[in-house]
């Protein structure tokens, strides 16, 4: 609690250090907050992903940019606010809840060549009072080029929401008497946590910027997931600063179980021995700026506050030609849903990404586990509350990893020889901390051509507090309705995970088709067989017949083609979308959940490229009506054929918690890729060393 008070005093803008600023006002560098520890709550996560910093960093200029596509410098960001209040858009009231990169158009950066100089611009988003503007500041001229209001929308949550919740919902007489109610005398040990509440068509919460807060007894855990206070809802609005309304659906007692997770709960570690990996030469990579060049690979790297991880200019070597499979890839949405119609729970349908930003939730990442002692750690600058940089160490990392995969192999029975090729691969990879769970983004490129991405889900599940001890005592089965017991008076809810992924594909150029390979029984026309199958291709067409989904009755093949490039067997150049195991949503469509994230109607969208469309549940999904994002934009039901396309792929599981996932979760991997199809004349992996 000592460092949420702490951060209260930090976000202030008293406490600007001044002899930061240059003549004109400006903060030129970025400051290092003294933030070292993980505070507690689903907040923990926010709180640690923005302001886990370390030493500041030297600041790159706008004239000192070595790529068009890198991310804002402390400079830059200082700029933004510094434009704003010289133009009288803004006043020290105003607040940031993101500042991000506004990219130049795709063909400028396509056509760019070091030395050249592009437009670099900012888009602010900015709170002033009850309204939300946006700004595009060009940061080379210094100047305002738009100023745009945005009206009847709600902008991600600012981190000072976040921590004075507690204070509005402790300081209400009527959540007071419902404490004590429930045998509580002092709330030093409560810890209040904000959700996002979604939008269900209430009158009263109409054009309100509201959570609900929902509290934890802190007293004997540091895993405070394990003690809910239950059945008490206080719904605030964060512009009055005051509870709107408070739902009290009676008491339920505290569970006392133990869930801790650490060193002393899990009891004497067993016993490893030490496996030492090292690089014989240094790294097989080189990381010049925000590039990459790994082998055949090359492209590059940054991180955004929304999307997080963004890789761009994605190319592989192919002898004399640098060819282009990737022009962007980035995650775009997190939609996380639970399944519990209770008033303490029908409104926890997060969607992670647009209400909080997975990016601004990046946590430093721990040496040795998170990333292997080989690693290499990228560092970014964010702006706080106020518009002032922050500067976040090892937000991301890289590294190689060799995990004993077989690249590929054949046995020679003529000869009685065999050739064999280890595989290696470079991970990208950042780790978000989305209040009770962690996710880790790994972006892996392999030596055969191929691009896997993977989710990993860890952290802690949440629980509902109920009065029957477990299954088999008296109630037990009502209480788990909604899930299933993992300790004593805990139930794990039944929830989902939905996470969008923005592909724009660059097959050998930007003028690309999809199709499909629809796998087909037959039955033979000669020979003896009675039946067979075909792969046969179909182009899409059009936006609505790329609306999609796997199918185990009717398979078929995704893929991006470049119908003017053949390669050297007569086909056009293509890399497959290839899906892992998945999950479609089953929530109704008329669910106010699932009108907010239309985007998991189906598993997989293809559009045309739209600068401007980059967020699958639409720019402003908090409180949002519903309809936003990949349904909107494809009502027009464009075409998509020898164009440029985006592929928009949901990852999606369903989660039944099991006792094994409390009091932590074993990370859970899931997984896709691009996956080169004609694209290269052979096995490009043939040239490994043995």
């Amino acid at each position: 609690m000592k460092t949420l008070k702490f951060l209260r005093k930090f976000l202030h803008l008293e406490n600007l250090d001044s002899r930061l600023r240059g003549n004109d006002g400006n903060l030129a560098t970025a400051e290092p907050c003294p933030y070292k520890r993980a505070s507690r709550g689903r907040v923990s996560g926010w709180v640690l992903g923005f302001f886990f910093l370390a030493t500041a960093l030297p600041a790159l200029t706008a004239d000192e940019i070595r790529h068009p596509l890198d991310p804002l410098t402390a400079e830059e960001i200082s700029t933004v606010v510094s434009v704003l209040h010289q133009a009288g858009k803004v006043d020290d009231s105003a607040r940031y809840p993101h500042i991000l990169l506004a990219e130049p158009l795709k063909k400028a950066v396509l056509d760019w060549k070091p030395g050249d100089e592009l437009p670099r611009r900012a888009l602010a988003i900015v709170k002033k009072g009850r309204d939300t503007f946006e700004a595009l500041v060009d940061l080379r001229g210094r100047k305002v080029e738009s100023w745009e209001a945005r009206p009847g929308v709600q902008a991600s949550f600012l981190i000072e929401e976040f921590l004075g919740i507690a204070d509005i919902v402790k300081q209400d007489p009527a959540w007071q008497a419902a404490m004590q109610k429930r045998g509580f005398a002092s709330f030093d040990k409560i810890y209040c946590a904000p959700f996002s509440p979604g939008w269900y068509g209430v009158k009263e919460e109409e054009n309100r910027r509201l959570v609900r807060a929902l509290c934890f007894d802190t007293s004997d855990t540091p895993n405070f997931w394990g003690r809910p206070i239950e059945n008490l809802v206080a719904i605030v609005d964060l512009d009055e600063k005051k509870i709107l309304r408070l739902v009290d659906d009676g008491v339920v007692p505290v569970p006392r179980p133990r869930v801790d997770y650490d060193e002393k709960a899990a009891g004497k570690p067993r016993e490893r021995k030490p496996l030492v990996t090292e690089y014989a030469k240094g790294n097989g990579f080189t990381l010049t700026g925000n590039e990459v060049a790994w082998q055949h690979w090359r492209f590059h790297v940054r991180t955004d506050p929304r999307a997080g991880l963004v890789l761009s200019l994605v190319r592989y070597q192919d002898g004399e030609r640098l060819r282009s499979v990737l022009y962007q890839g980035s995650l775009s949405e997190i939609f996380v849903p639970y399944s519990d119609p209770t008033s303490g729970w029908y409104f926890r349908t997060y969607l992670d990404a647009g209400e909080y930003g997975a990016g601004k939730l990046a946590v430093p990442l721990v040496e040795g586990t998170d990333c292997p002692p080989t690693a290499v750690y990228l560092s970014d600058v964010l702006a706080d509350d106020h518009g002032k940089p922050q500067v976040r160490e090892k937000v991301a990392c890289l590294f190689e990893r060799e995990a004993g995969d077989i690249a590929w192999r054949h046995y020679d029975f003529v000869s009685e020889t065999t050739e064999s090729r280890r595989a290696r691969d470079l991970v990208v990879r950042q780790i978000a901390a989305i209040g009770n769970y962690d996710y880790v983004f790994d972006w892996t490129f392999r030596e055969d051509g191929t691009i896997k991405v993977s989710v990993g889900a860890t952290g802690i599940a949440e629980v509902k507090g109920v009065k029957p001890k477990n299954a088999t005592a008296e109630g037990g089965a009502q209480a788990a309705a909604y899930g299933r017991f993992v300790d004593d008076h805990l139930v794990a809810i039944n929830h989902d995970h939905f996470l969008n992924f923005r592909l724009d594909v660059d097959i050998d150029g930007t003028e690309n088709s999809f199709v499909m390979d629809e796998i087909r029984a037959r039955v033979p026309s000669e020979g003896l067989r009675k039946s067979i199958w075909t792969a046969e291709t179909k182009a899409v067409k059009n936006e609505h017949d790329a609306r999609l989904h796997m199918s185990m009755e009717r398979p078929a093949q995704w893929r991006v083609v470049n119908p003017r490039v053949l390669g050297a067997r007569g086909y056009p150049v293509s890399y497959e979308l290839m899906p892992g195991h998945n999950a479609m949503s089953i929530l109704s469509p008329e669910d106010f959940p699932t009108k907010r994230a239309g985007f998991t109607d189906y598993m997989l969208w293809v559009t045309p490229y739209v600068p401007n469309e980059r967020w699958a549940a639409g720019d402003y999904p908090n409180r949002s009506h519903g309809g936003d994002g990949l349904p909107r934009w494809t009502e027009a039901n464009r075409p998509i054929e020898d164009t440029d396309v985006v592929l928009w792929y949901t990852v999606g599981f369903h989660h039944v918690v099991r006792p094994e996932d409390w009091p932590v979760m074993p990370t859970s991997m899931h997984e896709f890729a691009l996956r080169a199809f004609g694209f290269f004349d052979r096995n490009p992996a043939l040239d490994l060393p043995k």
